[in-house]
């Protein structure tokens, strides 16, 4: 097993990957989400829903965990570990750029646009703690 170096973190983070979030419930249980993200100046950076399970558990409970995978071989994955915070500032260009890194530049102002109709939308920032990474050194 081979950990990534911080620039094979760096560019797996930059992909448009569907990530997993994790946050933590009232009861201490885990909640798993797919998000789209961005990884922004060493932070990560999620829109969602203001009342959505994971701005409510980040609200209480400010301890996350997002994993990003490769679908393909070689495999490889990051796992970070962090403190998130949900507010407003931001969001309408994180939300632009989100959305346009994930569906390309037509598709995604057109789709960013929609999320910011609603008045219900947030940005989750998570400033990592930990980097947990591995890379397969094999092709097949």
């Amino acid at each position: 097993m081979t950990t990534l170096n911080p620039e094979e973190i760096d560019s797996l983070l930059s992909q448009p990957i569907t990530a997993s979030l994790v946050t933590l419930r009232p009861s201490g249980a885990p909640h798993q989400a797919p998000v789209w993200f961005l990884w922004d100046a060493g932070r990560l950076l999620v829109i969602a829903g203001s009342d959505s399970v994971k701005a409510r558990n980040i609200r209480r409970n400010p301890t996350v965990s997002l994993c990003v995978a490769t679908i393909k071989r070689p495999y490889s994955y990051v796992t970070v570990e962090g403190q998130a915070v949900a507010g407003a500032q931001e969001l309408e260009a994180v939300t632009r750029r989100i959305c346009t890194h994930y569906d390309g530049p037509d598709r995604g102002a057109e789709y960013a646009r929609e999320l910011l109709e609603d008045d219900d939308m947030t940005l989750i920032t998570i400033t990592p703690q930990r980097f947990m990474s591995f890379r397969s050194d094999r092709d097949g």
